[in-house]
C-alpha cells in the first residue's frame, strides 16, 4: 500500500504543465472608471426649484466632479428640456480643467438669467435642467467606447461613462423683464 502511494505521488510530480515564460513589456493599463459628481458640492442643493422668476431672476447650476482616472478629459454637457422624440445636442458643453488630480479644480457651471433675450427657462411652467458628466464623447447622450490594442495583438473595449444630475425648475411670471 505504501509502495502504491509513493508511486502515485511520483507520477503526479512528473506531470507538470509547461508554463508560459513571456514577460510583460509594460504593466497593463487600468480599464476606464466612471467620473463622479460630488453631490455635497452641487448648486443649487434643492432639486426642485419653485417660483423661478417670482423672487429671483437668475440661477447658477454647478457640478463639482472627480475622476480616479486623472488623465481623462471630462466634459459637462448641459441639457434643458431634453426630448428623446426630438433629440438635440446639448445646450452647452463645458470642458473641465485637468490638473492631474482626481478632483477637478473648476466646476461645470450654467447660468440662466430670465432677463436675457431668449432665455431657455423663460416660458412659464416646469423645465428639466440636466448636467451629464462624461469622460468620453457622447452620441445621443450615450458614451462612446474605445478599442484598445493590446501588446499581444488582441483588442479590448474600454467603456466610456456618463453620470447625471438633474433639477426641476418651475418658472412663474414675474418682474424679470
Amino acid at each position: 500500500m505504501c509502495v502504491l502511494a509513493a508511486s502515485l505521488g511520483a507520477l503526479l510530480v512528473g506531470c507538470l504543465f509547461p508554463q508560459d515564460d513571456t514577460l510583460l513589456d509594460d504593466v497593463p493599463r487600468f480599464m476606464n472608471r466612471p467620473p463622479r459628481i460630488i453631490e455635497t458640492l452641487v448648486a443649487p442643493q434643492e432639486r426642485i426649484i419653485r417660483d423661478f422668476g417670482g423672487s429671483r431672476c437668475e440661477l447658477a447650476f454647478e457640478v463639482a466632479v472627480e475622476d480616479p482616472d486623472v488623465d481623462d478629459r471630462i466634459k459637462v454637457h448641459w441639457f434643458i428640456d431634453y426630448n428623446p422624440q426630438d433629440p438635440r445636442g446639448p445646450y452647452r458643453e463645458i470642458p473641465l480643467t485637468n490638473n492631474g488630480e482626481a478632483r477637478r479644480p473648476d466646476r461645470g457651471t450654467l447660468r440662466i438669467n430670465l432677463a436675457s433675450a431668449n432665455s431657455e427657462l423663460s416660458t412659464p411652467g416646469q423645465h428639466l435642467v440636466e448636467a451629464l458628466v462624461s469622460d468620453a464623447e457622447l452620441t445621443e447622450r450615450q458614451p462612446e467606447s474605445r478599442v484598445v490594442n493590446l501588446p499581444d495583438g488582441g483588442t479590448i473595449i474600454d467603456p466610456g461613462f456618463v453620470v447625471s444630475y438633474a433639477w426641476v425648475v418651475n418658472t412663474v411670471p414675474g418682474n424679470c423683464r
